[in-house]
């Protein structure tokens, strides 16, 4: 973990030399400022120097040993070979404290970017490594390399394409130190820092946020480890008890985490929004999902994706069947989703008798939204404040039955905008979508609002509405149903109409209310019948049009088509569910056969999934229908690459760098190809050409160093690795090539050992960096540990 351990002991700034190893290669660049040298190493001696030894220059061998001080006390040598010294009997204690003031310069950096108080890192250089985290699923995302789990450990672009966030509160920590005092508040968060320092693998990034809040980043971490590593923090902090010195009381504490993943925690155009951006919503809504652990009873675990589904609860009930509920926009609620309610200690099974009822949302804002009663279940047990909610998934209800509906019954309608109240709508229309042969279901969303704090805000929302209203009926007609659709929408029902119809229809209304009224609105819409779809689909479809529109620039008008479909896919992509994608990939395929970015996609999932030559199939079409199609030709050349038809991967990427000149990574597969081809020179123009475009350096330099090595270039090799590592601090192929680089040139094993520690634990499945482990134990003379470890891999 690139945490900071205890570098303020006594009030001293200190290094351990895992730190130094860290920071080698800026070492390295510092005094090369002032002493040329053509190779270098680090070497750790075995004891704890009790004096400070003098620098050696050995002329013979132009070797110059310069002893690193820092603050009174030896830390190791910096041994530069290469040198000539024109002054050789001064210049070195003159070298040497230059040398010192390099690790001055290094201690002011270390005390900028950590907190004090925990030798966790600030706040700010979280996000630093947050936003270049997002910068890197982003690259992966556009050129459809990510490749979660597809024989990883055999290519060099190695990432998942996803990481995770963890936010950490204490639970009621302010009355420890209101009754303990502040210093002893700060002695429980010194030791909470500790404990972090300690659970947490060595490749996350920890950091205090603020008081008693922490934020965890983990690269490449899907949910499942998200939620193992909050366990195992959660847990830890349970565990922990203090004593206070003036009362003898037993202090304990406890924490509330909340987690979410990158990318699946945004959506739509949240990802049109700057790295910067992105990374405070990302840590948003993994302080909401901390947010709902705390509301369900503290010290525990809670997703931000669980959040919709069984992480709302009642806020306050409202006059005439309404309440606020803690789902927003921020969580993922929509106009129109349905949710059981139950009492707080209820567990929550599918029996009509353990909920209160049913409630449909009937406007969502940022942070909260309102609900209407669709069903009770008995009469007598009330919706009350703290009640939970529970998603229902797809359109069956458990109280659809307890109450009937005549055919022709119409509710009333809300006074306001002359439609019907929605909750009102839905029940009216899961009966009346059975009767034509086809029908149309339109949503209307208002864009323009007035501030939602100004007086008059609803009577503006309901007058803007109604206009609306008005439109939307001149142009579907008399015989079109209405109901309000949240507080700035509204839903239409009609029947015998087809998409085109509907398309134009809903043109007009978009165009009539930015002219006539000067309101923008956005509108999605869907029909019945449509592909496979059944009555049941189309109000979800409709969903799915909007969200499509509000992506769009005016006109703000979609009908649910091959695109809506491409969006909904993706999410699914996104979220994991890759079969789930593919069958939605191959509707919107059906839909529109030429619909070259679901072929792509489609072709993407099956190579996620290792069906390369059905991916071959789709980047193939693609290519015949768009020879210039970067995004086909690249991924052509990666299947073709992965069946081992290297001619035809060549030619691919070669068309694709006609398309696209800077395209790094078909730079980097032909690089690849021609490594294997011991075809050097060559390899290393290709690799060159990679580094120099955006992105480049953080996959490009490990392949040069392999590629120095096998020239002979030793430190050739140990500066691409340096420069990788640079790039990407958690690049665990780097760290071998260096841990073994040292144990080869019989360097120190001391630094192949802490490398090789830190490969083995970003990448536990991979043989070979506990191999190398065990060589850099064994090269100290630690057999017995040596031992534990090979039994540990073997097993």
């Amino acid at each position: 973990m690139r945490t900071i351990k205890n570098i303020f002991a006594d009030g001293a700034i200190s290094f351990t030399p895992q730190e130094l190893i860290d920071f080698e290669h800026t070492i390295k660049d510092c005094i090369a400022e002032f002493l040329p040298f053509t190779s270098y190493s680090l070497f750790f001696p075995r004891e704890e120097a009790t004096v400070i030894p003098e620098p050696d220059y050995r002329a013979e061998d132009r070797e110059l040993i310069l002893p690193l001080v820092f603050q009174g006390k030896m830390l190791c040598f910096f041994i530069a070979k290469g040198v000539r010294l024109k002054a050789p009997a001064t210049a070195p204690k003159y070298i040497m404290a230059l040398a010192g003031s390099v690790l001055e310069k290094l201690a002011l950096y270390k005390k900028a970017i950590t907190d004090p108080l925990t030798g966790l890192y600030s706040r700010n250089f979280f996000f630093g490594e947050l936003e270049q985290a997002i910068e890197q699923v982003q690259g992966c995302l556009a050129t459809g390399s990510c490749r979660a789990g597809i024989e990883a450990h055999h290519a060099d672009l190695t990432f998942s394409g996803t990481f995770g966030v963890l936010f950490l509160d204490l639970d009621t920590f302010q009355p420890v130190n209101e009754r303990y005092g502040y210093l002893t508040g700060d002695d429980i968060l010194s030791e909470i820092g500790r404990l972090l320092n300690m659970v947490c693998p060595k490749y996350t990034t920890v950091s205090r946020f603020a008081n008693d809040k922490f934020a965890i980043l983990v690269p490449d971490a899907k949910p499942r480890a998200c939620f193992q590593l909050s366990e195992v923090i959660r847990s830890g902090i349970s565990k922990l008890s203090f004593i206070d010195d003036v009362t003898n009381d037993t202090i304990r504490v406890s924490g509330s985490l909340g987690y979410v993943c990158y990318p699946q925690g945004l959506e739509g155009a949240q990802f049109r929004r700057t790295g910067s951006e992105q990374a405070r919503m990302i840590v948003r809504k993994a302080r909401e999902a901390m947010a709902v652990a705390k509301a369900q009873g503290r010290n525990r675990v809670f997703g931000y994706a669980d959040i919709l589904a069984r992480g709302g609860r009642i806020l306050e009930v409202l006059p005439m069947n309404r309440m606020s509920v803690s789902l927003g926009e921020a969580s993922g609620a929509k106009v129109g989703q349905r949710f059981l309610v139950r009492a707080p200690k209820v567990e929550q099974k599918a029996a009509p008798h353990l909920f209160k009822g049913e409630v449909v949302l009937v406007e969502v804002r940022d942070d909260i939204a309102f609900a209407e009663i669709l069903h009770l279940g008995d009469a007598a047990w009330n919706i009350e404040e703290n009640d939970r909610l529970k998603l229902i998934e797809g359109e069956e209800s458990l109280f659809a039955d307890m109450e009937e509906t005549k055919d022709d019954a119409m509710p009333s309608k809300d006074a306001a905008t002359k439609l019907y109240r929605y909750s009102e709508f839905v029940s009216w229309f899961s009966e009346a979508r059975l009767k034509p042969v086809s029908f149309g279901l339109t949503l209307i969303r208002i864009l323009d609002q007035p501030d939602e704090h100004a007086e008059g805000y609803q009577d503006g929302m309901d007058q803007m509405a109604l206009n609306v209203a008005k439109l939307a009926q001149g142009a579907f007609g008399e015989k079109a149903t209405g109901g309000r659709y949240g507080l700035n929408g509204m839903i239409f029902f009609q029947e015998d109409v087809d998409r085109e119809t509907l398309m134009e229809r809903c043109l007009e209304i978009e165009k009539q209310a930015d002219d006539v009224l000067g309101i923008k609105v956005s509108i999605g819409a869907s029909c019945y019948p449509f592909l496979n779809f059944d009555r049941a689909d189309i109000l979800d479809n409709c969903r799915k049009a909007l969200e499509h529109a509000l992506l769009l620039s005016d006109p703000r008008v979609a009908v649910f088509d091959s695109i809506s479909m491409n969006l909904s896919a993706d999410r699914k992509f996104m979220d994991g569910d890759i079969y789930g994608a593919i069958e939605e990939f191959k509707l919107s395929l059906l839909d529109d056969e030429n619909n070259l970015l679901a072929r792509n996609s489609l072709g993407i999932c099956y190579a996620q999934l290792g069906r390369f030559e059905e991916a071959r199939h789709e980047f193939e079409t693609v290519v015949s229908l768009d020879k210039k199609d970067v995004l086909a030709l690249y991924n052509l050349g990666w299947a073709n690459h992965r069946l081992g038809d290297l001619n035809s991967a060549e030619k691919a990427y070669r068309q694709c760098l006609k398309a696209e000149p800077g395209h790094v990574y078909s730079l980097m597969r032909l690089g690849s190809i021609e490594e294997k081809a011991n075809h050097l020179k060559k390899a290393t123009n290709y690799y060159k050409k990679a580094v120099k475009q955006p992105g480049g350096e953080r996959m490009v330099f490990r392949s040069l160093a392999r590629v120095s090595y096998r020239q002979g270039d030793v430190e050739g090799t140990r500066e691409y690795l340096h420069l990788a590592l640079n790039a990407d601090h958690n690049d665990h192929q780097a760290m071998h090539m260096l841990a073994k680089l040292y144990l080869d040139q019989g360097e120190d094993p001391q630094i192949a050992e802490v490398l090789a520690r830190q490969s083995s634990a970003l990448s536990p499945g991979v043989d070979a960096y506990w191999d190398t482990l065990v060589e850099a134990l064994e090269a100290q003379g630690k057999a017995e540990e040596a031992a534990k470890v090979a039994a540990r891999a073997a097993g």
